[in-house]
């Protein structure tokens, strides 16, 4: 867990994601009130005053840092382990997340235009692809991966679950980055962002479910 935590490439995410932080500060009004949320339609829909609405991506970082380390000491060194894979991918991608939704912020009060919608989209897309290469590496464990009772205690079950719904996370994903970048209506983009995480979790637990149900 601390490996994930401070290895090279999620430190240099949150050093960039001071640094953006810092700009805006700098950058924006002091006065001026900062996007925070975005309705169906795309559009901001909530509201911040500059000093709280910059806080926002780097407390929600050592919040769910904090999380995922707690989560790991009650789980054991044992489940840690078994998705040290997970959790090397997962803390990355979630401080590169804060990072680019940050930088649209800043942007957007700069006068760019408010591409968010978009941003978020490719940014699962590409976190789906990362998180579908390393789900088969993991093991039977409490924290990472599609965990269904009936394929806990079975290793080849888990890994064929983890696999193929690996393998779906990545179609998924690409098809998210192919949807950032081709569809410019935000409602579609957050349906395929819906689609691209749910569909492969059904498709996963109704296989393992089949499988398992069919060799008793």
């Amino acid at each position: 867990m601390n490996q994930a935590l401070f290895s090279r490439i999620n430190l240099t995410l949150a050093a960039a994601l001071v640094t953006v932080t810092l700009a805006g500060y700098l950058l924006v009004p002091a006065d001026m009130l900062l996007p925070i949320h975005w309705g169906p339609s795309g559009e901001p829909d909530a509201f911040w005053p500059r000093n709280l609405a910059l806080l926002l991506a780097p407390a929600a970082v050592v919040v769910l840092s904090a999380l995922l380390a707690f989560i790991g000491m009650r789980v054991g060194e044992d489940h840690v382990a078994a998705s040290r894979h997970a959790f090397a991918t997962v803390i990355p991608v979630m401080t590169g997340l804060m990072l680019a939704i940050q930088s649209s912020i800043v942007l957007i009060c700069l006068g760019y235009p408010d591409q968010m919608v978009r941003v978020i989209t490719l940014s699962f897309g590409v976190m789906l692809i990362l998180l579908g290469n390393v789900m088969p590496k993991t093991q039977p464990n409490a924290i990472a991966g599609v965990r269904l009772p009936w394929i806990m205690n079975d290793p080849v079950l888990w890994r064929a679950t983890q696999r193929l719904t690996g393998m779906l996370f990545v179609a998924g994903g690409i098809v998210l980055v192919a949807c950032a970048i081709l569809v410019s209506h935000p409602t579609w983009l957050i349906a395929a962002l819906l689609a691209a995480f749910l569909v492969p979790i059904a498709i996963g637990g109704f296989y393992s479910y089949r499988i398992a149900h069919r060799s008793h």
